[in-house]
């Protein structure tokens, strides 16, 4: 069984230290990531409502709307008079 010294404890010190730092780096970079990925959903869903918003547009341009429908009458009233 080795022993258990100065310097073994010192090189595990060593190893933990590093993988210390492997890990914080790892973090930043998926925290970096994530900022990427909501401003991707973000853009994604600005699109979306914009394509919603587009048919919603085409749509109201097949049919009239209650205001066209009433200045229609109003104008054929006034015809009238």
């Amino acid at each position: 069984m080795s022993e258990l010294n100065d310097n073994k404890i010192k090189e595990r010190l060593e190893v933990l230290e590093n993988d210390i730092k492997r890990v914080s780096e790892q973090m930043v970079s998926l925290d970096k990531q994530k900022q990427d990925a909501i401003a991707m959903l973000n853009a994604l869903n600005g699109a979306k409502q914009q394509c919603m918003s587009f048919l919603n547009e085409l749509n109201d341009g097949d049919q009239p709307t209650g205001q066209e429908e009433d200045s229609d009458e109003s104008s054929s009233k006034s015809d009238d008079s």
